[in-house]
């Protein structure tokens, strides 16, 4: 036998002896006065011859009954002495109490019956005894809920688990992983014992990681998803991202300036439903010194930006009283360019949260990136610009006449060479026109060399409004010009020639009238060579000066002293 059980026997024994002592005592004190009442009520018969007077019985008895009363008394002090022993609890009561997870049992009606202090604390009420479970939990949750405690107090199942929510006492909305589990060896249940597992901080954070994706894949499809589009699509599609991300109506990309036109906030780019804050708006510092802000600029933290030029930050501001701000710094080649910032009127029912000034951070910093390259693909585009201009200029002192600013015999020869190859290739006609100013050396020593340039310049020009932009018109070399004529018959080309003879003829001359003749050449049957179009032609224009000058002569194929057509206009 345990020891605990051995007191308890010792101490009921005890009592036992202590109530009998008592009770014996106290029977006597009664009988005592009835004894002498009945001797002195029967009558006397006869007088009895005297005897000695015999003890009284009273004392004796009250002897015994205050004895009694005193050890009665002496055994319940003893007793009250002796170490208390707490009742025996049952298994159930001490697994609950016991347990270091939240742990409680239900009966049948689902009512709670015990509840460990983990319990109590999970779900902050502390009358939970007795009262119903379900309430407890999310009214989505509930039908689920229902059909798995049915399940187990009707034997169906010994177990069931799930994901719930409960609301604490004090609103607050907790995940847990329940599991119900059957008590007794019925088979129907009575009782059942609960378990919860406190899922909060997991589902939490799980959320907020899903959320964190969700918005990280939202920045990436509108930083990468279309490589064509523009930054001004780009930086709308942005701040309509981060507007539904942070659940604030209006976003803006500002630049803070503070040059001769004053220390200022200058808005980019806006995304305002009601346009309350636009684009292009300009907001001074120094109104602030004024008076009260304007409502644009506390929704622009005016007043709370750092100021323009100062080296580059991650510190983000935000506020949230009568108005809901969070904004970040965007730094340009690590100095501040401006601030990325959400607002709306109002506060929000909930401060922003960690990951909300991350995904802050993480889309300013793109778009400091992206002004960047922005700025190093306009400069790249101006550095091209000016290369292609130099190039453009290299090219034109190198295929270009100084002088007549036609192209210059080097790139004549370049240019037949091609035309040659696909009037050959493709069967197509080809024609070339060669022309000089008549007596030009008796002009050049009558009026002198720069008389001269001038005549050639005023000639050089005439031709190149009348040209079209297939034709190839160069310096020969000295007063002889040169005019490639692609896709053209000996008809067309002697027209065009015929055409700028007479241009040339009726031409405003400063010093005396000038004119130029004429020689026409085409492909034809014969010809091996771009060289042998120049030769037809330089003997066309030979003619040309022999029958008089100031005309166009076509040569033919092959062209001989012996055959030869001449065209006088």
């Amino acid at each position: 036998m345990s020891p605990s059980k051995r007191r308890i026997s010792r101490s009921y024994r005890a009592h036992r002896i202590g109530f009998f002592v008592a009770l014996c005592g106290l029977g006597l004190v009664a009988v005592s006065p009835l004894s002498r009442a009945q001797t002195t009520a029967k009558p006397a018969l006869k007088t009895p011859a005297p005897v000695p007077a015999a003890p009284s019985s009273l004392p004796l008895l009250l002897g015994g009954a205050m004895g009694g009363l005193v050890v009665g008394a002496g055994l319940g002090w003893a007793l009250k002495k002796t170490p208390s022993v707490a009742p025996i609890e049952n298994a159930a009561e001490r697994a609950v109490k016991a347990t270091p997870f939240a742990l409680a049992s239900i009966d049948n009606r689902e009512r709670v019956t015990h509840a460990n202090a983990q319990f109590v604390a999970f779900l902050g009420e502390l009358q939970i005894v007795g009262q119903s479970l379900p309430r407890c939990f999310h009214p989505d949750d509930l039908p689920r809920l229902r059909v798995g405690m049915q399940s187990v107090f009707d034997g169906d199942t010994p177990l069931f688990e799930t994901q719930m929510r409960l609301f604490r006492a004090d609103g607050e909305l907790r995940h847990a992983q329940m599991s119900l589990s059957a008590q007794g060896e019925g088979r129907k249940p009575s009782s059942a014992l609960v378990v919860l597992h406190d899922l909060t901080e997991q589902v939490t954070a799980q959320t907020e990681l899903v959320s964190a994706r969700a918005a990280v894949r939202s920045l990436y499809e509108v930083i990468g998803g279309d490589r064509a589009r523009t930054l001004d699509a780009k930086m709308k599609a942005l701040l309509q991202m981060g507007c539904s991300r942070l659940e604030l109506p209006i976003g803006a990309l500002a630049r803070i300036c503070d040059d001769a036109a004053g220390d200022r906030l200058e808005t980019l780019f806006v995304q305002s439903p009601d346009r309350r804050v636009r684009p292009a708006m300009t907001l001074l510092r120094s109104q602030l010194a004024e008076g009260a802000p304007s409502l644009e600029a506390q929704l622009l933290g005016l007043e709370m930006l750092p100021r323009a030029g100062v080296p580059g930050t991650d510190s983000h501001i935000e506020r949230n009283d009568d108005i809901a701000y969070l904004g970040a710094p965007v730094n340009v080649e690590g100095r501040l360019f401006g601030m990325l910032s959400f607002a709306q009127l109002g506060g929000r029912d909930l401060p922003f949260g960690p990951d909300d000034v991350e995904l802050l951070r993480l889309m300013a910093e793109w778009v400091g990136g992206e002004i960047e390259r922005e700025n190093a693909r306009a400069a790249l585009t101006e550095q091209q610009r000016e290369l292609l201009q130099a190039n453009g200029k290299l090219e034109s002192l190198a295929t270009h006449d100084g002088l007549t600013e036609a192209k210059n015999r080097r790139a004549f020869n370049e240019k037949l060479a091609e035309e040659w190859s696909r009037a050959q290739r493709y069967g197509t006609p080809l024609s070339l026109v060669m022309f000089d100013v008549d007596k030009f050396k008796t002009y050049n020593d009558s009026f002198g060399h720069q008389a001269g340039d001038e005549v050639l310049k005023t000639l050089a020009r005439t031709v190149m409004t009348l040209v079209r932009t297939t034709d190839f018109f160069a310096r020969y070399g000295g007063e002889e010009f040169a005019l490639i004529l692609p896709n053209t018959d000996a008809d067309g080309a002697y027209i065009l020639a015929d055409r700028l003879r007479e241009r040339v003829e009726h031409a405003k001359w400063k010093e005396r009238p000038v004119t130029a003749s004429f020689g026409v050449s085409s492909v034809a049957v014969g010809m091996d060579s771009g060289e042998d179009l120049i030769a037809h032609a330089d003997k066309a224009l030979y003619l040309s000066k022999e029958r008089g000058r100031n005309r166009v002569t076509q040569a033919m194929a092959p062209v001989s002293e012996d055959a030869e057509a001449e065209v006088v206009a």
